[in-house]
């Protein structure tokens, strides 16, 4: 399969650029990021996983199991590939940050009332937080934005910059004590389907 889209290969430069100039922390959304035949079959396959409900003060969504546990199928294969050598370099030209080859993947579904409240993501050994979306149609009224914070002395101030989750999206940022992000809360009946990780 053809994964990536095929014009990311053509603009590495601007897109090196925003990253690194973004704020409140370095960050980029691109959209048409996967093959749109790819994202399809992805999508038809992610939707049929069995969804973990998972919920915390700080969080109420469902979860796949990780994609590492996945024995065949197309997500199996994704899986692989984004942890191949190719998607590797990409990342690595984008973000200037140097990468071990392993990462953390499986999908995401928020419903109505799902939330995930303001957080850094910082982990041991986490380097590139990143986010493919899969949702369809939804609008600002719908919730589920991806909102990033700006921060003083490494706690979280205001709200600055909204991305709807519009198909076919991908958003990565750099993990730090200062990649302070949170997902508005889901409102009305559509399902707000994601894959994400990170890149260690």
């Amino acid at each position: 399969m053809h994964y990536l889209n095929s014009n990311l290969f053509n603009n590495t430069a601007t897109l090196k650029n925003k990253f690194s100039s973004a704020k409140p922390f370095k960050h980029i959304f691109i959209e048409n990021f996967l093959d749109e035949k790819t994202v399809e079959v992805l999508f038809k396959e992610l939707k049929n996983q069995e969804f973990e409900e998972k919920e915390a003060d700080l969080f109420h969504l469902y979860q796949t199991k990780d994609f590492f546990n996945l024995e065949n199928g197309k997500l199996s294969e994704f899986y692989e590939y984004f942890k191949g050598k190719e998607v590797k370099k990409l990342i690595e030209e984008l973000t200037g940050i140097k990468l071990k080859g392993k990462i953390d993947m499986a999908g995401s579904l928020y419903k109505d009332t799902n939330f995930l409240l303001c957080h850094d993501d910082e982990l041991s050994g986490r380097k590139i937080a990143f986010l493919i979306y899969l949702p369809k149609n939804f609008e600002e009224k719908d919730g589920g934005s991806f909102v990033l914070f700006d921060s003083k002395n490494e706690k979280p101030l205001n709200k600055t910059i909204k991305y709807l989750p519009k198909w076919n999206s991908f958003l990565m940022f750099e993990v730090s004590k200062i990649s302070f992000h949170e997902v508005e809360e889901v409102i009305g009946k559509k399902e707000r389907y994601a894959i994400g990780g990170w890149f260690h």
